[in-house]
């Protein structure tokens, strides 16, 4: 049986799969939906593939982990096979909603894209889900001939990809939540790039369509190397660093950082680097800071605080912390070992860093810190 999560010990940091430990309501957990968003969606949110030395493939998890220990807080059952358990690299930070409530993923056959709500442990249908859980709740099918992908909530919209496998650039388009089956918007095209690869595409946080394609290139002087960007409204979405030697780019199917910031990796190689740079645009010229420079492993995923004062960091062997408060980079603390799970790359996806229980989506600002 799939069991609830309580805090685990210091000790479950270093297992080969997450802890599993009972709990039951007399400890004052949360027992309904909107008890649990009240309490309990804080921490560093992670999809597990393979929970508890599950199958990557129906076993998938998310899970609230405590970010200063690790410690596994809460955890939702998603409906199985909801992200490829095997892609090193999938936006699920994109597939939940702000305040927790949605969640939206695709299947294959037939094409669809379908939408998930949260749901109390008394209401999910099946007999392994005894806890807190996504269930389907609406689904958009493909039209004939057609394949549907990358789906992406952004505030009051759920976001996805239309290709007709034509030789066509596939169209971004959006649909209301409160009524996904209703006519589309047409938001943009893919443009095609080498080898008819459709462009990447990002949401803003202030809800824009960055297209990469379809944007030009800007080359950045008044730094230590050669700079190209491409933003959107302000924001620096794609990067690419040339310094020493060394290619530095933005992560693919990461969080867009916000505003004229950005973080850069270094490209892969043997004699790549460790560590991550954070770039930041500053008037005509720009400026980066090295992070985690010293440990000598790649930095695989991040999740930045709400405000960007702080950011986690995930390399192939654990989480750290480093702050940025008034615009200056603080010691990197080591927080705990990575987790592991049965995925391809082994670690669990990261989703978001939430550091406030959401709030009602019509009490939220406008826009999202640019930081």
């Amino acid at each position: 049986m799939r069991r609830s999560l309580a805090l685990a010990s210091a000790v479950c940091l270093l297992a080969v799969t997450a802890c599993d430990s009972s709990s039951d309501s007399s400890d004052g957990s949360p027992e309904t939906v909107e008890e649990l968003t009240e309490e309990g969606m804080v921490g560093l949110a992670l999809i597990h593939r393979g929970f508890e030395g599950g199958d990557p493939e129906t076993d998938q998890v998310l899970v609230f982990h405590d970010p200063d220990t690790g410690a596994p807080l809460q955890r939702i059952e998603l409906p199985d096979g909801a992200v490829d358990p095997m892609a090193s690299e999938v936006p699920v930070h994109g597939r939940f909603s702000q305040d927790w409530q949605h969640f939206a993923f695709v299947t294959d056959e037939p094409s669809a894209v379908h939408l998930a709500t949260l749901t109390d442990p008394e209401d999910a249908e099946g007999d392994e889900v005894e806890g807190f859980s996504y269930q389907p709740v609406e689904s958009i099918a493909a039209p004939q001939n057609e394949t549907l992908s990358d789906p992406l909530i952004h505030e009051g919209r759920l976001w996805y990809v239309s290709d007709s496998g034509d030789g066509q650039p596939p169209q971004a388009l959006s649909v209301p939540m409160e009524a996904p089956n209703g006519t589309p918007n047409q938001e943009g095209s893919l443009a095609l790039g080498e080898g008819q690869r459709p462009s990447d595409w990002a949401i803003t946080p202030d809800g824009s369509l960055h297209i990469r394609n379809s944007v030009p290139t800007q080359q950045v002087a008044g730094g230590e190397g050669q700079l190209v960007v491409r933003s959107t409204n302000g924001t620096t979405v794609n990067a690419t660093l040339t310094t020493g030697g060394q290619q530095w780019q933005t992560f693919d199917d990461a969080t867009v950082w916000g505003g004229e910031s950005a973080l850069l990796r270094p490209d892969e190689g043997d004699n790549a680097p460790g560590g991550v740079l954070l770039l930041t645009l500053e008037g005509q010229g720009f400026s980066t800071a090295e992070l985690l420079a010293d440990e000598g492993s790649p930095v695989v995923q991040f999740a930045p605080s709400a405000e960007r004062d702080a950011v986690l960091l995930q390399t192939e062997q654990a989480w750290f912390r480093v702050g940025l408060e008034d615009g200056e980079v603080g010691e990197a603390e080591e927080l705990f070992p990575r987790y592991h799970d049965a995925s391809m790359d082994g670690w669990p996806l990261i989703v978001r860093w939430a550091q406030e229980p959401p709030t009602d989506p019509s009490e939220e600002p406008s826009e999202s810190p640019t930081g």
